[in-house]
C-alpha cells in the first residue's frame, strides 16, 4: 500500500503486520474487531491483510445472522394483497345475462352457426352448397 492504513479511532498509521497478530492499534490499543468497525474489517478481508478473520466471525456479524431468522413475522400479510375468489364471483355474475331467454326476443338476431368452432374448422366448411340452394 502506499500510504499505509489508519486507524479509524485515533487516525494514526498502523502497519499491516500490526493487526495481522491482533486487531488491535498499537497506538490507541482500541481492539478494532467489533461491529462498531465493520467497513474497516471489510476492507481489511477485502485486501487479504487479515486472515483470521472472515464474513461468518459471530462476534462481528452476530446480529446480522439473527435478522436473517425465518421464523420472525412477516412484515405484512399476504392475504391482504391476493385476490379473494368471492370478489370475482360477484362480477362474473353480473357479466352473464340473468334470464338467457331474453337474448331470444332481440329483434333480428339469429344465433350463428359457427359462434363456438375454431376458426380453422369453420374456414374449411363448405358453405358453398347453402347458399347455391337458395
Amino acid at each position: 500500500m502506499l500510504e499505509g492504513l489508519i486507524c479509524p479511532v485515533c487516525e494514526n498509521t498502523i502497519e499491516e503486520i500490526d493487526l495481522r497478530d491482533s486487531l488491535k492499534c498499537p497506538s490507541c490499543s482500541v481492539d478494532l474487531k467489533g461491529r462498531k468497525y465493520l467497513d474497516f474489517l471489510g476492507f481489511l478481508m477485502a485486501n487479504g491483510i487479515v486472515e483470521n478473520l472472515d464474513f461468518f466471525d459471530q462476534e462481528v456479524y452476530s446480529d446480522d445472522v439473527y435478522d436473517l431468522d425465518q421464523t420472525k413475522e412477516e412484515e405484512g400479510d399476504p392475504s391482504e394483497y391476493e385476490k379473494k375468489k368471492d370478489l370475482f364471483n360477484i362480477y362474473e355474475n353480473e357479466l352473464h345475462p340473468k334470464n338467457v331467454e331474453e337474448d331470444e326476443g332481440i329483434k333480428d338476431y339469429t344465433q350463428f352457426d359457427g359462434i363456438n368452432d375454431d376458426w380453422e374448422e369453420f374456414n374449411e366448411r363448405d358453405f358453398s352448397a347453402s347458399k347455391g340452394g337458395k
